[in-house]
């Protein structure tokens, strides 16, 4: 029985996932696991609607249409949401990328696909909160308490870092750093890459001052945990997110008009994003600050703002008033005119 020659999609659909993604761009399980199942939901619509089988699909098969055609069916058929969507096109972006130098004939037909937009869903926002409410929630610590200055230490961490809940709960003492040049905190993202984050001013000086707090009461050793509970094991995402809707909920009772109805940990990231934002911050630098693999993913910041501004400037601009002055396509003179040029 003659056996299927691998292709040259499969070969490099096996290098990209078993050999280039875990070992060259050192990505975690989980982050492998997402990209393969992107490419296994397309090859089965390569089986099911186009009826090219998987062990016979080829680089030379592949088209831009192909791929559209496959985005709108993960929408329409599968009911994926667009950031579902969006999700599974960055994998396969990512994996056309890489096939771009296992078969360079093929580098314009991938760039074509590359160059497929990602789709706009209007119906989802990214919620965040103002500076007053940001402010408001730093104030509701009782900073005479010990758990108060170590849930002011955790906010005020996530907020100015724009770190995600689970790089907070992550941290070691030894990722808080203080020398001459200043202070820095190491965050370890998605995918295990990590990143370095500037902490200024007030914010540097209040964590050293709760590092020699906290070294009073536990061990303090670089790989001891930064936060921690009252039995002094580290903190967990769960009980972070319960600090925080605590001191939410102390706001709400005075100040109910600063808070949306739902808050969560990512909230404050997207806060200090917008935040940064409005401040004047290059994208690229935001970019750079959130650990975002693709400035794309940092551009719905940007549209963010756009559309608030296009809000302020609807409520400022004064009524539209009837127009009483004759079209210009009723003046004969100007219409004989203009008609010269043709």
């Amino acid at each position: 029985m003659n056996k299927v020659k691998p292709t040259s999609f499969a070969l490099a659909l096996s290098d990209f996932l078993f050999q280039y993604l875990p070992n060259q761009k050192g990505l975690s399980q989980n982050t492998v696991n997402s990209y393969s199942d992107a490419l296994s939901l397309f090859l089965t619509f390569c089986e099911s609607e186009l009826h090219l089988k998987r062990e016979r699909l080829d680089v030379k098969d592949i088209s831009r249409d192909m791929v559209e055609k496959f985005l709108d069916w993960l929408e329409h058929e599968r009911q994926c949401g667009v950031a579902t969507r969006n999700q599974r096109y960055a994998a396969l972006s990512s994996f056309f990328k890489y096939l771009q130098y296992k078969n360079p004939g093929y580098v314009l037909l991938l760039q074509q696909i590359r160059t497929i937009p990602r789709k706009v869903d209007k119906r989802q926002t990214v919620q965040n909160l103002s500076v007053q409410a940001i402010q408001e929630i730093l104030k509701a610590p009782d900073m005479n308490t010990k758990d108060g200055r170590r849930d002011f230490a955790i906010l005020t961490l996530m907020y100015e870092s724009a770190a995600r809940v689970s790089e907070i709960a992550a941290l070691r003492i030894s990722d808080l750093r203080f020398d001459r040049n200043g202070t820095v905190l190491h965050l370890l993202g998605k995918g295990s890459k990590p990143r370095i984050v500037p902490l200024i001013g007030d914010v540097a000086a209040f964590m050293k001052r709760y590092l020699a707090d906290e070294a009073v009461r536990r061990p303090c050793s670089g790989n001891d945990p930064l936060f921690c509970n009252r039995s002094k094991s580290p903190l967990t995402r769960a009980g972070i997110a319960y600090i925080l809707e605590k001191y939410v909920q102390a706001v709400r009772l005075t100040a109910p008009d600063l808070i949306p109805k739902h808050v969560y940990p990512h909230i404050l990231r997207h806060s200090r994003a917008m935040h940064w934002l409005e401040a004047g911050i290059d994208l690229q630098y935001i970019k750079d600050l959130l650990g975002h693999a693709d400035l794309m993913t940092t551009e719905v910041y940007a549209q963010l703002n756009t559309e608030m501004k296009r809000e302020i400037l609807k409520k400022a601009h004064p009524q539209e008033v009837a127009n009483d002055a004759p079209s210009w396509t009723e003046d004969k003179s100007l219409m004989e005119w203009l008609h010269g040029f043709c």
